[in-house]
């Protein structure tokens, strides 16, 4: 989970309250960056571009991992004609929907941050639309606790405040990542799903743990005690790839972040994570990729001098 975090290298947080009160309802369009929300008090109805709406109550955790157009109201009938406003991601006030004369029956602290463009695309495919922890679930008062936090830093604005609050975002994502759904749940997929399941999460960890070794589904299934057949079948089922098309996701996932940030060659590149000569991996990378390690390198040292980074 931290190697998977490590990849996305969360940045940019910005926070603040949102409260509401009597009958309201407001519609954001996509955004497209990861974001989360803690109710705080009362409880208030979320519906997804396409989707049925689900309650959030007090104490709920919901992330995004890339914020699609929403709803959010005071009730189902609210919603069916909500405001259309903005995210205001750089507002650190508070938002205040519905009556303002009367005190909010609903509060939660809604936050945004980013990914690393090199592999958000990748690793945010492998994560579920939405994770909703409830707040009866073991990880809610923990991660409570860190968006609370990230609240608390946000508002102090003082020195060192951005490390604080991207170390803040990272144990956030690593405690989502450890979330297992109740049995009785509606079952999710991907990477979730995978960290969820005893073996496939102990094939996803030798796989992490050892990139470079020249993994065959043998390998992986005698790791796990499976057979190769149900190992392959089982892990294609759960992570919606076969594990070698995994292995090999995650070999170029590892390299554009080292070509891109670290600035190694393409022969401790291709050292690093199991290819046998710089040939063999940029012929790889550029099949997978679409351009050229060497290349996609020194966009990488362009965009990273010119502060997009």
């Amino acid at each position: 989970m931290a190697a998977i975090v490590a990849l996305l290298r969360p940045r940019t947080v910005l926070s603040k309250y949102v409260s509401g009160s009597g009958s309201w309802a407001v519609q954001y369009p996509n955004y497209g960056h990861p974001s989360f929300c803690l109710m705080t008090a009362g409880s208030c109805w979320l519906s997804i571009d396409n989707e049925e709406p689900f309650l959030m109550e007090t104490g709920d955790f919901v992330l995004f991992p890339a914020t699609p157009g929403f709803r959010m109201g005071s009730d189902l009938q609210a919603l069916e004609n909500p405001a259309v406003r903005l995210a205001e991601a750089s507002d650190y006030g508070e938002a205040r929907h519905g009556a303002q004369e009367i005190e909010a029956a609903v509060r939660m602290l809604g936050g945004y941050f980013l990914f690393d463009p090199t592999n958000a695309p990748l690793l945010v495919g492998l994560l579920p639309a939405v994770v909703h922890i409830k707040a009866m679930d073991a990880s809610s008062a923990r991660l409570g606790w860190i968006a609370s936090a990230i609240g608390e830093e946000t508002a102090a604005d003082k020195p060192g405040g951005d490390a604080i609050l991207t170390r803040l975002v990272e144990v956030m994502l690593i405690e989502a990542l450890r979330w297992r759904p109740a049995q009785d749940s509606t079952p999710i997929s991907g990477l979730l799903s995978g960290l969820a399941d005893s073996r496939l999460s102990a094939a996803l960890r030798h796989i992490h743990d050892d990139v470079a070794r020249r993994w065959t589904i043998e390998d992986l299934a005698s790791k796990v005690g499976m057979s190769r057949a149900a190992f392959a079948a089982r892990f294609t089922h759960v992570l919606g790839m076969p594990p070698m098309e995994y292995v090999l996701r995650w070999r170029m996932a590892l390299a554009k972040d080292m070509l891109w940030h670290d600035g190694l060659s393409l022969g401790e590149v291709a050292h690093a994570i199991g290819y046998q000569s710089a040939s063999a991996f940029s012929a790889a990378f550029s099949r997978f990729v679409g351009v050229a390690p060497g290349s996609f390198a020194r966009t990488g040292r362009i965009d990273t001098s010119s502060g997009a980074e």
